[in-house]
């Protein structure tokens, strides 16, 4: 099943999938959240759900088979082909061969993410509001950021 998502400044979806099987438009779902949470994978294009995604340690694909125009209209933070949470495809040929390859959830797809998170994402280890509290209620200094106990890095 893929669930499809039109961004909620486009309105309406681009592509209408109602009578397409295997494919399901979600793009009224109020929560976002919810649905990351229901989901195997991520194939997103250059949106920022990509960096609270990553932090379920579950696959991401960017599809940037736009770019330059992408770059050249709304520019970027970061050179995501430097430094991606996972698979980059560039075509629609590509993105069916990730995914049917299994390379979007392979070792060098699970790197990439482990790298993105610690670049971009250091905070998010489940214990964040803890350490705001302890710091702005308690005064405590020093609080280093790392993984809640009982969770294992790949």
């Amino acid at each position: 099943m893929l669930l499809t998502r039109a961004h909620p400044a486009y309105g309406e979806p681009m592509v209408r999938v109602r009578d397409a099987p295997g494919l399901l438009d979600v793009s009224g779902h109020p929560s976002v959240e919810s649905l990351c949470l229901a989901s195997d994978a991520l194939l997103t294009d250059y949106s920022s759900l990509m960096f609270d995604y990553t932090g379920l340690d579950r696959p991401v694909v960017i599809h940037a088979e736009d770019r330059e125009a992408y770059e050249a209209a709304r520019g970027t933070y970061f050179d995501l082909r430097t430094f991606p949470p996972g698979e980059v495809t560039h075509s629609e040929d590509e993105v069916v061969d990730v995914f049917l390859s299994g390379r979007y959830g392979g070792m060098r797809a699970a790197r990439r993410r482990a790298a993105f998170r610690e670049r971009f994402c250091p905070y998010d280890d489940g214990r964040a509001a803890e350490r705001v509290v302890r710091h702005v209620v308690f005064g405590e200094r020093g609080l280093a950021a790392g993984r809640p106990p009982g969770v294992v890095e790949p």
